[in-house]
């Protein structure tokens, strides 16, 4: 995960004498974002097994901010197998690779059962987000390369809002990424609760006739297996989508394990390819994701034995009554 802290306003002159300083650059003298936000080229997400980072641009309900980081190589744990799909959604399970013995600190473990070292963040060097009120600026934070700012303007963007992120020098080159701002996600509801064989449906305000923006739903129902599975689908943003029954029926039979999470993102999505042995991909993501609360039937989740019916305990190291 990206790191996010809070840290206040700095004024050019301030970042200059503390290099992990960020912050709205309100000298800044910097053309806008280049293109139409109707017509700009939105590349889409980076597959999982070439993504080794990216960017966010995200309104969440009390505040906005940008965040990101990018590495070498990819993250071997963070390559999904796909198990099914169907329609507009898949199935995936996060793999846990295992070397015998264990790696060292500071490597990590491929699939083929071999040590390697653990993908480390790259200096990008200072990196420009435009399209907002004020030019943002942003240096890699020590230790670790990361990249953020929380003191974005809320809400930071609009519908039809075009928005660039930009670097010209550091360990990528000079690139640029699009994205088109949308009106904040207002979700319906996951009609029902998830049962084995039934269709998911869920509903959210449609955004206004020729938005660019799509709708990532992710579930995850199985959150301390040892292989979790769990469901992301990629909607058209009109409305109303669902996860067919059957891949339902697959995640349940998986497991459940804790506490259900569910999540949709209305979102854009553009990215960065780099010119590295093994390939590699970063993206921007400008999106207002949410949190969706869901129930597995027949399922409770628990902190203690005071969450379960009478006739049930809770398993701690699962966080399921039983």
């Amino acid at each position: 995960m990206f790191l996010l802290a809070t840290l206040a306003c700095t004024s050019p002159d301030d970042a200059a004498d503390d290099s992990t300083s960020t912050g709205p650059d309100s000298d800044s003298v910097a053309p806008g974002p280049s293109g139409d936000p109707a017509t700009v080229e939105l590349a889409g997400d980076c597959p999982l097994e070439e993504r080794v980072g990216g960017f966010q641009v995200s309104i969440y309900e009390d505040y906005s901010l940008v965040q990101g980081a990018v590495a070498d190589a990819v993250v071997p744990i963070a390559v999904l197998e796909q198990v099914a799909n169907e329609g507009e959604c898949r199935l995936l399970r996060r793999n846990n690779p295992h070397c015998d013995p264990a790696c060292a600190s500071g490597f990590t473990c491929d699939f083929d059962g071999e040590c390697i070292d653990y993908p480390a963040n790259q200096d990008l060097g200072s990196v420009k987000l435009l399209g907002l009120d004020q030019v943002v600026v942003m240096d890699p934070v020590q230790p670790g390369n990361s990249y953020f700012d929380t003191s974005l303007p809320h809400p930071a963007f609009s519908q039809g809002q075009l928005i660039e992120l930009r670097a010209t020098e550091g360990w990528s080159g000079a690139w640029d990424l699009h994205g088109v701002g949308s009106e904040i996600l207002v979700p319906g509801s996951l009609e029902g609760v998830i049962s084995g064989g039934e269709d998911l449906q869920v509903t959210w305000q449609a955004p206004p006739e020729g938005a660019r923006s799509h709708l990532q739903l992710k579930l995850n129902i199985d959150q301390h297996g040892t292989s979790p599975v769990s469901v992301l689908c990629e909607l058209e943003d009109d409305g109303q989508g669902s996860v067919p029954g059957s891949l339902i029926q697959a995640l349940v039979a998986y497991g459940v394990s804790g506490f259900p999470s569910a999540s949709l993102s209305r979102r854009t999505v553009d990215q960065v390819r780099l010119e590295l042995a093994e390939g590699g991909c970063f993206d921007l993501v400008v999106d207002t994701p949410v949190h969706i609360d869901v129930d597995v039937l027949g399922f409770t989740p628990c902190k203690d034995s005071d969450d379960c019916p009478d006739d049930q305990t809770c398993n701690l190291e699962l966080e399921i009554c039983q």
